[in-house]
């Protein structure tokens, strides 16, 4: 390669700090408030357990899919230790709401909040690192 090759192959590698766009923040933020009311209200009121089955696949696919994207989304550095564990954490979170969930055992407004509160703030927590540069 001559030098105005190897300026070129330099000037065409991925830049592994690209910042998250303004979309992808507030699609992020709405799936957080969306995640959040769906498994406080799916523990706060009385719904058949297949219901319940499919709110917890349903939040699983939307922590799961949030993962793959930042996976695999282009120009965009490696997940470090920290948020391979947090994401680890996200889908077992979702076992808080899925005691209710899965026994058609409602519980209380204020412990379907927390349910549905830890599986939201541990899924921001994942956002918010992998935003943060």
């Amino acid at each position: 390669m001559n030098s105005a090759e190897q300026l070129r192959a330099v000037e065409d590698a991925p830049n592994l700090t690209r910042a998250a766009s303004a979309g992808e923040r507030v699609l992020g933020a709405v799936s957080a408030l969306a995640l959040f009311g769906v498994l406080a209200a799916a523990a706060a009121i009385e719904i058949p357990v297949t219901v319940g089955c499919v709110v917890l696949l349903l939040a699983l696919v939307l922590v799961l899919r949030w993962r793959w994207f930042h996976l695999r989304a282009p120009s965009r550095r490696p997940h470090t230790k920290v948020e391979e564990g947090v994401s680890f954490l996200g889908p077992v979170s979702l076992a808080i709401p899925a005691l209710g969930l899965l026994w058609n055992n409602p519980v209380e407004l204020p412990g379907a909040l927390v349910a549905g509160a830890v599986p939201t703030a541990v899924f921001a927590g994942y956002l918010a690192l992998r935003w943060r540069r």
